[in-house]
């Protein structure tokens, strides 16, 4: 079986985290003989559709000399060049892909029996208009509502559903959405896969006590993961609570400016770590320092980082924000606490209080154990490969 991914989101040097859930699913199958190979469109955002296409014509005439040299590689991953003008929409980007990844055919064929693109639109849209072989859609993002929020677009994410020989979700909470959009009459065409979790990449850390005094993040730096109400709430905490509590944030963002405005303005610039963002394979080391992962994101379509957390024998306070319910709701008592998205920092805190007062209940060994059950790489390439045949049939 040869299967092309194709998946605008990949870990490369710029971006070592991003679409780490996307690789762990390549490696597992390519863990169990896969061929696999990625092709990661990339969009280049321009200033109109003339320099684009300037551009383009710039990418085309340094493939004619050496292919390599515009499609760079990366083990299985080729990253593509997709140009397109700053102002556009999804169904533009999707036409941006398809003319990005045709191109890179022309210089670099590719040989593959059946197509797995990842979010519906606009990666699927395109892959879909590139080929008639069998094709897998797996959805992940989050902000469907704005995504589909024009006619044009629902259609043609619609269109992808419709098209695909399998659709699949990555959560329920995701499912729910897009039936919220168009009725129940897709219930029956997405399936739900879940993300990987990569156990063997997380050492499980057995700790006596849960003190929260070394508080983690790791995530984009963005307003709607809650990245304000994190640093509210921990100089709040740091204040009032645990003087000597530090807060380590991974990763990176539009608010990062603000971010270190707001510490030194509180001065509490000494006890927050700025690490920026860092691979995958690094996470395991911060994991093995922290003793709290806080999480105040308003809505995640599966949020895996929580899990990685809970891997690593660090419990977790989260916001319940969707795709919670489906990952680690039914064990939260064993490894954390949820709580209402609309809770205010001082609840927070005393949600964080609670957890290290009555951290004797906990159990993340157990909750580690539950979680491998359902996530990890065996049981869901078995899953996948399943379709995948069915598909091909």
């Amino acid at each position: 079986m040869k299967l092309q991914v194709v998946s605008p989101w990949y870990p490369n040097r710029y971006t070592p985290y991003a679409g780490e859930f996307v690789h762990s699913q390549v490696k597992s199958l390519l863990d169990r003989n896969i061929d696999v190979s990625v092709e990661v469109p990339k969009v280049f955002s321009l200033p109109d559709k003339y320099v684009s296409q300037i551009y383009l014509d710039a990418v085309i005439s340094i493939a004619r000399n050496n292919p390599d040299s515009a499609f760079v590689s990366n083990n299985e991953a080729t990253f593509i060049p997709c140009l397109l003008p700053t102002k556009t929409n999804p169904t533009k980007t999707a036409e941006a892909f398809e003319i990005g990844i045709k191109t890179k055919r022309d210089f670099l064929p590719t040989d593959f029996d059946l197509m797995h693109a990842h979010l519906a639109l606009p990666t699927g849209l395109a892959a879909y208009r590139l080929s008639d072989k069998p094709l897998i859609i797996t959805e992940h993002q989050s902000g469907l509502e704005k995504l589909l929020s024009s006619p044009q677009s629902r259609e043609a994410y619609l269109e992808v559903i419709e098209s695909a020989d399998a659709f699949i979700c990555v959560s329920d909470f995701l499912k729910e959405k897009l039936i919220d959009i168009y009725g129940s009459r897709i219930s029956q065409m997405i399936k739900i896969v879940p993300n990987v979790v990569d156990f063997n990449s997380f050492n499980f850390i057995h700790r006596e006590k849960y003190e929260s005094l070394s508080w983690l993040y790791v995530g984009s730096f963005f307003r709607h993961k809650g990245i304000i109400k994190l640093l509210k709430t921990f100089a709040s905490y740091k204040k009032h609570v645990a003087p000597s509590a530090t807060l380590t944030l991974i990763g990176t963002g539009p608010l990062l400016p603000w971010v270190e405005r707001f510490c030194k303005r509180k001065g509490i610039r000494e006890s927050v770590f700025l690490t920026g963002a860092q691979p995958h394979s690094l996470l395991k080391n911060y994991f093995a320092k922290a003793d709290l992962l806080v999480h105040l994101s308003d809505q995640e379509t599966f949020g895996i980082v929580s899990l990685e957390a809970i891997a690593s024998g660090v419990p977790v306070v989260s916001f319940n924000n969707g795709g919670t319910d489906f990952t680690w709701k039914n064990i939260s008592d064993l490894c954390g606490r949820l709580i209402d998205k609309n809770s205010n920092e001082q609840h927070i805190i005393e949600t964080i209080i609670d957890l290290s007062e009555n951290s004797e209940a906990l159990d993340l060994f157990e909750a580690r154990s539950r979680l491998e059950e359902r996530f990890s790489p065996d049981v869901v390439s078995n899953q996948l490969i399943s379709i995948y045949k069915r598909a091909m049939a």
